[in-house]
């Protein structure tokens, strides 16, 4: 037996330097440098794992299960390279699972990086020689062991117990570890300090053993704190903001990937004048995945462990559909997509959408649309919602939001489309790109892109402002819709981008930046103009020397503050990260994404480190700790809302 055991012990070494060995790669790839900061903490996590192989008599089934977990390392090693490059810096979480269907529909080959995938295959080919190797060189054959597992298992299972007590015990940087709660606040901070096992078995443990499980709703609520816009100190104004648009109508358009670039006064004219008959933000970020900007724009946060509407009810009284449904709006959410995409058949009633339409309600009897590049056209999706915007029951006050798509990506791809032509033929046909060479003939356009070191960005960026030409022909027919309705000048009308150009890593050479370089403030900039006539009065009133562009750096979390600001209306605190962009105050915008906290000034992934600028000297720089300290406070806000969700949520039945 003690030969047999002492042959297990050589598996699970040769198992432990092969994990290893991927994780340095996948901390090379992140960027993260060689090895966790506390790497016995990661070593231990997934030796107590792999220690199970010890038990199995036969070698055949240690090496089975030990090479099922080299198998899952190199997986997410190559999985978090491809999200951190092909989507500027986002990092594997088990709560991605969720939505598996949703990426496959959305997955192109371009994201492949058969570099990273090579080596990742060398070392499996490498693994198995190295096992085919030492089994023949030093094991003997077959010994007969009986009683094996009988014997193996108390032994290693009051070795596990007696090593976790040690360590507990003597070494801070586990107790750390086991007292840590939420690891998915800083994903990226956590897997450098925890290593790639340690944080995800961190994770999952954190979101089946919640430590908010006790916690009682009626503390939580007696910690409300309800803000009356009404109450700010505008004294000084010469027309107040708070309550100025009070019972107007709200419509908020989220643009899919819209970039302020691509603005134009020739060739994106209702966009143009949003910027400068409303008012334009160019210091608006977001980073998130499409559904994630979406409901902070409608929720005020997102929870970090994601919205599973389909198995949980969820408590969003709070949400500003549900808000303005009890203010007697009509609360209504569109998108040109099936209503099952990221659940939407729940997640909008959940969110307070007294109604939600969808392609089945556009386009019934045509075929949702590949991912590759033959989107329903904006343009096209707009004069089907006008059906559903314009009743006979106009009376009522009303909240529409729209989720775009023609921006999406990929760019300037052939692909062929079983609904009929694709986008690039569409767009050809509509003389979209006739106009664009017409208008960078005359020196109205000229192409951001004409210097890349990619051929093909020239043309892309093309595709792209073809696609925002097509949104801005929607958004005309809306404008027109309004005014024929003769409430335009009642409408508040807000568009924002959801995140940045990352197809095709175009975002990389647009910033000039390298690949995983996710640091850099700026390179999340993202449309924000925010559109009524009675406001922008207000505005140029109150700042004589201004125009309409305003410079303050503002996120999609501050949406929903300055909307109650601007309506009126009361609201918890508790469940918004942001802040009116009409006050002075200014907020900082945290990533669910690349899990980043983030200003104009400062970048970091952790409560205790500036990443952006680099050097610097927390020691003698004021702003950076002041930075650091509202990151803080932002981080308690977050968890509290977790705290929150982990209370209110129920299971359906």
């Amino acid at each position: 037996m003690k030969r047999l055991f002492k042959e297990k012990l050589i598996l699970l070494g040769i198992f432990l330097i092969f994990y290893i060995l991927i994780e340095m790669m996948m901390f090379t790839w992140l960027k993260l440098g060689f090895f966790p900061k506390f790497w016995l903490v990661d070593l231990l996590v997934m030796t107590v794992f792999a220690s199970l192989s010890l038990i199995f008599k036969k070698h055949k089934t240690s090496i089975f299960y030990l090479s099922f977990f080299i198998f899952i390392a190199g997986l997410l090693a190559l999985v978090n390279n491809t999200m951190n490059y092909e989507l500027n810096g986002e990092i594997f979480s088990v709560m991605h699972l969720l939505y598996a269907d949703e990426a496959a529909n959305v997955f192109v080959a371009d994201f492949l990086h058969w570099d990273s995938i090579v080596a990742i295959l060398a070392v499996f080919l490498l693994y198995g020689i190295t096992l085919a190797y030492v089994s023949k060189l030093f094991f003997k054959p077959y010994l007969r062991s009986p009683f094996y597992l009988i014997k193996t298992f108390p032994i290693l299972v009051v070795s596990l117990i007696v090593l976790l007590f040690t360590l507990n015990v003597v070494l801070p940087s586990y107790r750390e570890y086991n007292d840590a709660t939420n690891v998915s606040l800083f994903k990226r901070s956590s897997i450098k300090k925890y290593g790639m096992m340690g944080f995800y078995v961190k994770e999952i443990d954190s979101l089946l053993f919640s430590a908010n499980d006790d916690i009682d709703i009626n503390d939580l609520k007696e910690q409300l704190v309800l803000e009356d816009p009404n109450d700010f100190d505008e004294s000084d104004l010469e027309i107040p903001y708070a309550g100025l648009l009070e019972g107007m109508n709200v419509i908020t358009i989220m643009i899919e990937s819209g970039q302020s670039f691509a603005v134009n006064p020739v060739l994106t004219p209702n966009l143009y004048k949003m910027t400068t008959e409303g008012l334009f933000f160019p210091n608006h970020h977001a980073e998130n995945k499409t559904v994630v900007s979406e409901t902070i724009g409608i929720l005020g946060h997102y929870p970090n462990d994601g919205i599973m509407t389909k198995f949980f009810d969820y408590d969003f009284s709070y949400s500003m559909p549900n808000v303005l449904n009890r203010q007697g709006y009509r609360t209504v959410y569109f998108h040109e997509n099936l209503s099952s995409f990221y659940s939407r058949t729940e997640l909008t009633p959940a969110l307070g959408f007294e109604e939600g339409y969808y392609h089945e309600d556009f386009f019934p009897d045509e075929k949702i649309y590949g991912w590759g590049g033959d989107y329903t056209l904006d343009s096209r999706t707009m004069e089907r919602m006008l059906d559903y915007m314009f009743t006979e029951d106009d009376g009522e006050p009303f909240y529409y939001y729209w989720t775009t798509l023609v921006a999406h990506g990929p760019y300037n791809r052939n692909y062929p489309s079983v609904r009929g032509k694709n986008n690039l033929q569409k767009f050809t046909e509509l003389g979209y790109f006739d106009q664009i060479d017409q208008a960078e003939a005359n020196g109205d356009w000229v192409n951001i892109m004409d210097d890349s070191v990619d051929p093909e960005d020239p043309g892309r960026m093309r595709y792209y402002q073809a696609a925002m030409m097509d949104f801005d022909v929607a958004l005309g027919i809306l404008l027109d819709a309004l005014e024929a309705e003769g409430i335009l000048d009642d409408t508040l009308i807000v568009l924002y981008g959801d995140h940045n150009l990352f197809y095709h890593q175009m975002h990389l050479r647009i910033n000039d930046v390298q690949m995983g370089e996710v640091h850099y403030p700026y390179i999340y900039k993202t449309f924000f103009s925010i559109y009524n006539p009675k406001l922008t009065q207000a505005y140029l009133a109150n700042n004589p020397e201004e125009d309409t562009q305003v410079d303050k750096f503002i996120s999609t979390y501050d949406l929903l503050p300055t909307y109650y600001h601007l309506l009126g209306i009361p609201y918890y605190i508790n469940f918004t990260l942001g802040e009116s962009i009409f006050t002075d105050i200014e907020s900082i915008f945290y990533s669910h994404k690349i899990t980043a906290f983030l200003n104009s000034d400062f970048f970091t992934y952790s409560e205790n480190e500036i990443y952006y600028p680099e050097n610097i000297d927390l020691n003698h720089n004021k702003e950076a700790n002041k930075f650091l300290i509202s990151v803080d406070r932002l981080a308690e806000r977050i968890l509290w809302i977790e705290t929150w969700m982990d209370a209110t949520v129920t299971r359906k039945e």
